[in-house]
C-alpha cells in the first residue's frame, strides 16, 4: 500500500509537468497567431520575411510536441474504438497498460533517441535553418527529443495509473 501512495505520488508530479507543459503551448499558439498575423500583413505589402515564416514554423511545431503528453494524459487521443467500447473495464485497463508499455513507451525513446542523434549531428556542423536566416538549428531539432521524452513519461504515468488500478481492483475481490 505505501508502494502504491510512492508511486500515485509520482505520477502526480510527472501530470504536473504535463499541465505546466501545456501551458507553455498556450502561450506558444497565442505566439504562432502573432506571428501569422505579423506574416500576413508582411505579405500584404509585399514584403517576404523568411525570419517570420521559420519562427511561425517551428512555432508550430514545438506547440504540437508539446501538447502530446496532454493529450495522452486526458485520453483525447485517437484510438480505435471498435473493438475497445466492447471491453470491460480490467480489460480496458489491461490494454491500455499493454499498449502503453508495449508501443507508445517504446516508439518514444525510439523517436527520441534518433531525434538526440539528429540534434547532435547539427549542432557539430553549425548547421542553420535551410534559408540561412536562422542559426542554431539544433535547439529547434531539439523539441523533437523534449517533446517525445515528455510522452514517454507520460506513457510511464498512465502505466503506473492503470497498474494501480488493476492492483485495488484485485485487493477488493
Amino acid at each position: 500500500m505505501v508502494r502504491m501512495q510512492i508511486l500515485l505520488k509520482i505520477t502526480s508530479g510527472i501530470e504536473k509537468i504535463s499541465d505546466g507543459v501545456a501551458r507553455i503551448s498556450i502561450l506558444l499558439l497565442w505566439i504562432l497567431c502573432l506571428l501569422i498575423f505579423g506574416l500576413a500583413v508582411a505579405l500584404n505589402f509585399s514584403y517576404v520575411n523568411s525570419q517570420l515564416e521559420d519562427f511561425s514554423l517551428y512555432c508550430f511545431a514545438l506547440m504540437i510536441l508539446l501538447t502530446f503528453p496532454y493529450t495522452l494524459k486526458q485520453d483525447r487521443h485517437v484510438r480505435l474504438d471498435l473493438f475497445y467500447i466492447r471491453y470491460s473495464k480490467r480489460a480496458k485497463s489491461i490494454s491500455w497498460l499493454l499498449i502503453n508499455l508495449c508501443f507508445i513507451f517504446p516508439f518514444c525513446l525510439v523517436i527520441a533517441k534518433y531525434g538526440l542523434d539528429f540534434m547532435i549531428h547539427s549542432y557539430r556542423i553549425g548547421e542553420s535553418s535551410p534559408n540561412g536566416k536562422i542559426p542554431y538549428y539544433f535547439i529547434f531539432k531539439s523539441f523533437v527529443v523534449v517533446g517525445f521524452i515528455l510522452l514517454a513519461l507520460q506513457s510511464v504515468v498512465e502505466s503506473l495509473k492503470m497498474f494501480c488500478s488493476l492492483l485495488n481492483k484485485k485487493q477488493e475481490i
